[in-house]
């Protein structure tokens, strides 16, 4: 019975991690509306912030 409840909790906790990763904006209203705070979204800096740049414009990053 104890194999039965693990298997279903590690099937449970797969569930929600491929429901996060596929659907990410239904994922943040679902912790919204349960009452968790929505992960903020990261601001890059860009390519103007690493050393690697080429300043000169001929081309992108590294």
């Amino acid at each position: 019975m104890l194999e039965l409840a693990i298997a279903v909790l590690i099937v449970c906790a797969a569930a929600i991690y491929w429901y996060a990763r596929l659907f990410p904006a239904r994922w943040g209203k679902v912790r919204t509306a349960v009452g968790l705070s929505a992960p903020q979204p990261t601001i890059g800096k860009g390519c103007g912030g690493c050393s690697g740049c080429d300043r000169a414009g001929k081309s992108g990053c590294h």
